[in-house]
């Protein structure tokens, strides 16, 4: 970008530099207070209607607002933390434990289906046996009329397990 001829560019001071020369007008005593210079765009004055000072940090409104938000933090945080309290005694994040309904139906399954047994009745399981593996229990069943056991083994967190024969 280039400058007109004589024109100061930007990293050249402007303005006068170094002493004034020529002598300092003086005031006399009984002259007039000085004019105030105009300016161009407008400035800050120190009046009650804006300016410096006019928003500052300690204006009663500013002060009440931060007080709001304070409490409304607090107040969720409370609540929050009350919810979250509820939901964990509740038993919602204890371990999983084996549903008794589909125990019940995959043994009647796996008995009639991989061991022959089809007249197989009255399924009984302890309850809430955890979905651990490696974990082991026996169930009650009923196979032709007569009380037999299966033992149980849970293979993984699927969960699935094994039905051992009847006997």
């Amino acid at each position: 970008m280039t400058q007109p001829p004589g024109a100061p560019q930007w990293w050249q001071p402007q303005g006068p530099q170094g002493p004034p020369s020529g002598p300092i007008p003086q005031q006399s005593p009984h002259s007039a207070s000085p004019q105030p210079t105009p300016t161009f765009g407008g400035s800050f004055s120190t009046s009650g209607y804006g300016g410096f000072g006019a928003f500052d940090d300690n204006s009663p409104a500013k002060g009440a607002k931060s007080r709001t938000l304070w409490l409304v933090g607090a107040a969720a945080v409370v609540v929050l933390a009350g919810g979250g309290a509820a939901v964990w005694f509740s038993g919602v994040f204890s371990d999983d434990v084996l549903d008794q309904a589909s125990l019940h139906e995959g043994i009647t399954n796996v008995l009639r289906e991989s061991y022959g047994e089809h007249d197989v009745s009255n399924v009984r399981c302890p309850e809430d046996q955890p979905i651990t593996t490696g974990h082991t229990f026996d169930c009650k069943v009923d196979v032709a009329g007569q009380q037999r056991t299966v033992s149980i083994r849970i293979l993984n967190d699927k969960p699935q397990y094994e039905v051992g024969a009847p006997h």
